[in-house]
């Protein structure tokens, strides 16, 4: 396990939870005003973070592995869909059973829920019904792309990089957003993200990334600085990518962590079951929090409603996340054997 890498995951995870709580808090804190209020305008950056991690490991899990496309997809969708699938079925319940508390009912109709599922809700130019799933569209995107790449040509790796790499490109061209509409959503240059972190893996695990990788970043790169300097890739992404070089390498050198980085790594274990379980859960807990100590600073509010948000993370993580992988890791297992009887 690369312990660093796992630390900043939970990092990530945090600055997410952080971003949602303070935009949660009540007016009558005024965050905008507070000595915190750049956790507004920094926090959900974490998300970018959560790419370049992901382009990092998804190679460094499997390169040279020898996997199918189908089983690199299949164990991809193990990892993600069960839990995301659970939040979405227990948010529309509570959503449905406790309007009041949990939101208009409206939200939540049969094709909403359907896109939500099905990883498509941004067709629609719309937040799916677990909110933070917009960021899961993109790993999906991610990842069919990849396996398609796996499917169809020999170098799957270089050739997800150059062809995101082009799609970041075009979509950089004036008039593209208009003439897609809402599929601009695959030529977002958020994309080069994943590419940013494939290319880490690529040097962190052969030591260099070929020459065709590195132009099509390098240019695509440079289209989004060009025309958008302040665009999340530019001054998100790329530090991400610094931050995710750093990590990998510390890692490969210290291999005896001490117990705090061990524990940290452990909660960048569960930060996929925190990363959804804030949902609904920081509006809910910082308005509790705020209600029932009216005078608590604003800090002390975010470190509340973090520390509560984490916590329900964990529990879902050792509840539900684990169980669901053991069961679905099994279901895959038997399928073999089945198809062979």
């Amino acid at each position: 396990m690369l312990v660093h890498i796992q630390i900043l995951r939970f990092i990530a995870a945090v600055s997410v939870i952080a971003f949602h709580a303070l935009g949660a808090a009540p007016d009558g804190f005024k965050v905008a005003e507070s000595p915190i209020s750049f956790v507004l305008s920094y926090g959900g950056r974490g998300v970018d973070l959560f790419f370049v991690i992901s382009g990092f490991i998804i190679f460094y899990a499997t390169h040279g592995r020898g996997l199918t496309p189908a089983e690199f997809l299949r164990r991809r969708v193990e990892r993600i869909v069960p839990l995301y699938f659970f939040v979405i079925f227990a948010v529309t319940v509570l959503a449905v059973t406790l309007p009041a508390t949990f939101g208009a009912t409206d939200w939540y109709t049969p094709r909403h829920i359907l896109k939500s599922l099905a990883f498509v809700a941004f067709t629609d130019g719309e937040m799916p019904v677990v909110y933070v799933g917009w960021s899961l569209e993109y790993e999906m995107y991610f990842y069919l792309a990849v396996a398609l790449l796996m499917a169809a040509t020999r170098d799957a790796w270089r050739n997800v990089v150059v062809i995101f790499s082009a799609l970041a490109i075009a979509g950089r061209i004036p008039g593209i957003d208009a003439a897609l509409g809402n599929y601009a959503f695959f030529v977002d240059p958020m994309i080069l993200e994943f590419v940013l972190g494939v290319i880490v893996g690529h040097v962190f695990v052969n030591g260099r990334a070929g020459w065709p990788m590195l132009v099509a970043a390098a240019c695509a790169t440079v289209a989004v600085l060009v025309t958008d300097p302040t665009h999340r890739v530019i001054v998100s992404g790329v530090p991400s990518a610094l931050l995710v070089v750093a990590a990998a390498f510390v890692s490969r050198k210290r291999t005896d962590a001490s117990w705090p980085e061990r524990a940290l790594a452990r909660l960048g274990d569960a930060s996929y079951s925190i990363y959804l379980a804030q949902v609904e859960t920081v509006s809910l807990a910082g308005a509790t929090v705020a209600g029932l100590i009216p005078s608590i600073p604003p800090l002390l509010l975010l470190v509340v409603t973090s520390v509560i948000v984490v916590a329900f993370g964990l529990l879902l993580n050792i509840a539900v996340e684990r169980p669901l992988l053991r069961f679905s890791r099994r279901l895959g297992a038997l399928r073999p054997v089945q198809a062979s009887g």
